[in-house]
C-alpha cells in the first residue's frame, strides 16, 4: 500500500507533463470537435429546409406538388451549403491543428534549449550546474537526470583530482626543497670527497621515496585507464603468502612484533602474482607500521565454496575511526596519528589496493573498532569456467 502511495504521485506528475498523452488528447479534442460541429451544421441546415418547406404544406395533410425544378434547386442549395459548412470546418481544424502543432514543437524546442543553456554554463569552474528536470517535459527528464549524474561523476572525479594533484605536490616539494638546500649548503664551499659522499648517500633515501611515489602514481594512473593488464593464473596461496610473510619477517622483527602467517594447505587464488603481492605487501606496511609493540600481525588466507579467496591482514593498534574507513581508501587520504608521523607516507598505499581489487572485479574493506584488532580484507573472485591450471609463478615483493 505504501508503494502504491508513492507510486501514484509519480504517475499523477508523469500524466501531467507526458507531451505525447498531452498531443493524444489534443488531437482527439480537435477530432470530436470537428465532428461534432460537422453534425450540428448538418442538421441545423436540415431544420432550415424543413422551415423553407412547411408554408407549402396543405394544413389538411394532403399531398403538396413541387415542381421538380424546385426540388432540384433546393438540393443543389443544400449541397453547396453542406460542402461550405464542410470546407470552413475542416479548415478551422486544420489550423487548430497546425497552431497546436507549432506549439508543441516550441514546447519541445524550449525544453531542448533550456538543457542546452544550462550545459553551455557547465565547466571545471561551475560545475555546481545542474539540469532541472522537473522544468522540462516528461520525456526529457531521464535525459536530464542521467545528464545531471554524469556530473555528479566528474564533478567528485574532478575534486578528487585536484586534491590528489595538491597532495602530491606538496609531498614533492618537501624533499626537493630539502634536497636543493643540501645541495646548495655543500656547493657554497670547497669539500673533501668524504663530504660529498656523504651528503649524496643522505640524500638516496629522498631519492628513493620520491620514486615510489611516481612509480605509484604512474600504477594508479594506468589502472584508472584500463591500462594495466592483469595476467591472471592459479597461484599457490600457502607459497604466495608465505613469501610475502618472510619478507616482511625482518622488519616486523626491527619494531617489536610478531608476525603469524595462516593460510589453507592446497588453497589457490586466481590473480595476477605481481598485483597479489603489491597489495598483500601494501597492507603488511601499514600494519606493521600501526601495530602496538610486542602484538601479532597476522597475515591469513582461505578459500570459499564457490573459488573465491579471502586474504586477511590484522594488526593489534589504534582502531580506525567510522568516518575515516569510508574514506581511508582514497588517495592521498591519510589519518593523522603518532605513527604517521614517525613514518611518514604518501598516502597511496590503500588506494593502489582498492585499484588492484578493481583490476580483478574483487573488493577490499576493513574492520576497525575499540577493542579488537583492525583486518583489511581482500577478496578476489572466483576463476572463470574454463581457467587453466598454472604452475606457481615467482613475482617480486612491490612495496
Amino acid at each position: 500500500m505504501v508503494d502504491l502511495n508513492q507510486r501514484c504521485p509519480r504517475a499523477r506528475t508523469f500524466l501531467r507533463r507526458s507531451l505525447p498523452l498531452k498531443i493524444a488528447l489534443a488531437i482527439s479534442s480537435i477530432t470530436l470537435l470537428l465532428i461534432t460541429a460537422s453534425f450540428w451544421m448538418v442538421i441545423y441546415l436540415l431544420g432550415q429546409d424543413f422551415n423553407d418547406l412547411q408554408p407549402l404544406l396543405a394544413s389538411n395533410g394532403g399531398m403538396v406538388h413541387i415542381p421538380a425544378e424546385d426540388l432540384h434547386a433546393r438540393g443543389h442549395a443544400f449541397a453547396l451549403r453542406s460542402w461550405r459548412v464542410f470546407a470552413i470546418t475542416l479548415g478551422v481544424g486544420a489550423l487548430a491543428a497546425s497552431l497546436f502543432a507549432w506549439c508543441t514543437a516550441r514546447l519541445i524546442l524550449s525544453s531542448a534549449h533550456r538543457l542546452a543553456n544550462t550545459a553551455n554554463r557547465i565547466s571545471a569552474h561551475a560545475l555546481h550546474e545542474r539540469l532541472a528536470p522537473e522544468n522540462n517535459i516528461a520525456e526529457l527528464e531521464p535525459v536530464a537526470r542521467a545528464f545531471n549524474h554524469m556530473l555528479d561523476r566528474l564533478q567528485d572525479s574532478f575534486t578528487r583530482l585536484s586534491g590528489v594533484s595538491s597532495d602530491i605536490a606538496h609531498d614533492l616539494r618537501t624533499p626537493i626543497h630539502r634536497l636543493l638546500m643540501v645541495a646548495q649548503v655543500t656547493l657554497d664551499r670547497p669539500r673533501s670527497a668524504e663530504e660529498y659522499r656523504a651528503v649524496i648517500e643522505s640524500a638516496v633515501p629522498a631519492y628513493e621515496r620520491m620514486g615510489r611515489m611516481i612509480e605509484n602514481i604512474l600504477f594508479l594512473a594506468r589502472a584508472e585507464s584500463q591500462q594495466s593488464a592483469v595476467h591472471a593464473t592459479f597461484i599457490p596461496l600457502e607459497q604466495r603468502l608465505g613469501a610475502t610473510a618472510a619478507f616482511f619477517e625482518l622488519l616486523a622483527q626491527e619494531r617489536g612484533l610478531e608476525l603469524a602467517l595462516q593460510v589453507d594447505q592446497s588453497a589457490h587464488v586466481w590473480a595476477d602474482d605481481t598485483l597479489l603481492t603489491r597489495a598483500t605487501g601494501n597492507l603488511l606496511t601499514n600494519a606493521i607500521r600501526h601495530a602496538h609493540p610486542g602484538s601479532t600481525v597476522a597475515l591469513s588466507g582461505s578459500v570459499a565454496s564457490n573459488g573465491g579467496c579471502h586474504i586477511s591482514v590484522s594488526n593489534e593498534g589504534e582502531p580506525i575511526a567510522l568516518q575515516h574507513q569510508a574514506r581511508i581508501f582514497e588517495r592521498a587520504y591519510r589519518v593523522e596519528s603518532q605513527s604517521n608521523e614517525e613514518a611518514p607516507g604518501v598516502g597511496l598505499g590503500l588506494a593502489i589496493v582498492k585499484s588492484t581489487m578493481e583490476l580483478h572485479g574483487g573488493l577490499v574493506y576493513v574492520r576497525s573498532a575499540p577493542g579488537h584488532p583492525t583486518v583489511f580484507t581482500l577478496w578476489f573472485p572466483p576463476p572463470p569456467p574454463r581457467a587453466p591450471r598454472a604452475g606457481p609463478s615467482r613475482g617480486r615483493i612491490s612495496r
